[in-house]
């Protein structure tokens, strides 16, 4: 029975090879006694294999053996030197030394990792050590982390490209603009995700980051001779019946479709592919990030606030969201012209305040029917103040 202690080492069929052969050994009328707290033990272990099984099953699935990586990796240089328990000393030891080398996204994600497998494994919650919070801050002070570049709503008109040879690099394009979309949300995109709806397709991306449904459309557009909807049909036309899978990105070589689905690193190059096309420089800093980014910051060139952006886009915070927004010269000439018009009367900054939909920005008013010229604006606190001055009741 006391192997049930070495449960990490040995499996239950061995723990209970091990102790059968023990009653043979015991006084015949011991064996019922026994045998019943044998099985109650091997149940005791069983549960707590259950508890190992299910403790594992909390990392992502999808990185869970870069998780296991790095626990590994710190428990290797614990035993190196001599480190009997995670503390706060050990793991500003392990990351100024053994990390010392590593950016600040880096850190944060190693970071992340081991809270998690730390704390799983050896119930130790480092998120409680505030040295090595207050160290991460610290190593990130004037770290400026290096982005996709973007492609302009102009620039979008890579889709005017010959289709004989870009027909699979356009459509890609559009889904990934459309929908800000990931690389890996587009690779395991099905074909049961997109309908045509007649006058738009409608698309359901399933396997997401987030874990949640989102859902786009995609429109003719605008483009002189261009019809968005029209090039996904003549590119979902030429799907052959013999593909043995639901992927909807297939290989497209010589204007005809083949049976091989499209992976990651063909649908992250496509950006780059269009960069190159255009004459871009740096052809090669357009990533596959570079869709979300660039719908992003298509949204608030055109006018879109954080919030819209946030929403539409599926990201979890407003901070979140403007780091994928590109700093955009028509935002800031909008913003220059409310600050420097000679012109701006109070009404006007009122109303574009209302319009920004910010939550600071809220006007008050009283529910009448007034005379515009009695209507006065004043700014009081954080909030502008209607004023009537003369109203008919409602």
């Amino acid at each position: 029975m006391g192997n049930c202690i070495e449960m990490d080492s040995l499996t239950l069929p061995e723990v209970e090879n091990a102790n059968v052969g023990s009653l043979n050994l015991l006084p015949e009328r011991s064996k019922m006694l026994y045998q019943k707290t044998y099985d109650e033990s091997v149940a005791w272990c069983g549960g707590k294999l259950v508890v190992r099984n299910v403790k594992e099953s909390l990392l992502p699935s999808k990185s869970r053996h870069l998780y296991e990586e790095t626990y590994n990796l710190y428990r290797k240089w614990c035993s190196k030197k001599n480190v009997k328990s995670t503390s706060e000393e050990s793991i500003l030891a392990y990351f100024t030394t053994e990390l010392s080398w590593y950016k600040s996204s880096s850190l944060w994600s190693k970071y992340s990792m081991l809270r998690s497998t730390i704390n799983l494994r050896e119930g130790v919650d480092i998120n409680k050590f505030p040295g090595v919070i207050a160290f991460l801050k610290r190593k990130g002070e004037g770290y400026r982390p290096k982005k996709s570049l973007t492609l302009t709503k102009s620039q979008i008109e890579f889709i005017k490209a010959d289709s004989k040879i870009h027909l699979l690099n356009k459509v890609v394009i559009i889904f990934g603009v459309a929908g800000a979309c990931r690389r890996q949300e587009l690779v395991t995109l099905l074909t049961t995700c997109v309908k045509d709806c007649k006058t738009h397709i409608l698309v359901n991306l399933q396997d997401t980051k987030t874990k949640t449904d989102r859902h786009f459309v995609i429109v003719p557009g605008n483009m002189e001779n261009i019809n968005l909807v029209e090039l996904v049909r003549a590119y979902m036309a030429l799907r052959t019946i013999k593909t043995p899978h639901q992927k909807f990105f297939i290989n497209y070589v010589k204007e005809k479709c083949t049976v091989q689905a499209v992976g990651i690193h063909k649908i992250g190059n496509v950006p780059a592919v269009a960069a190159k096309y255009l004459g871009l420089e740096n052809a090669s800093s357009y990533t596959g990030h570079c869709f979300r980014r660039s719908s992003a910051t298509i949204l608030a060139t055109v006018g879109c606030n954080m919030e819209g952006i946030k929403r539409h886009r599926g990201w979890g915070s407003l901070t979140v969201a403007e780091g994928y927004v590109d700093d955009c010269e028509t935002a800031k000439i909008n913003v220059a012209e409310k600050i420097l018009a000679k012109n701006l009367s109070d009404k006007d900054v009122a109303e574009d305040m209302f319009s920004c939909g910010k939550p600071e920005a809220v006007i008050e008013a009283k529910v009448a029917k007034c005379d515009e010229e009695n209507t006065q604006y004043t700014f009081s606190g954080n909030s502008y103040v209607v004023n009537i001055k003369h109203c008919d009741q409602a």
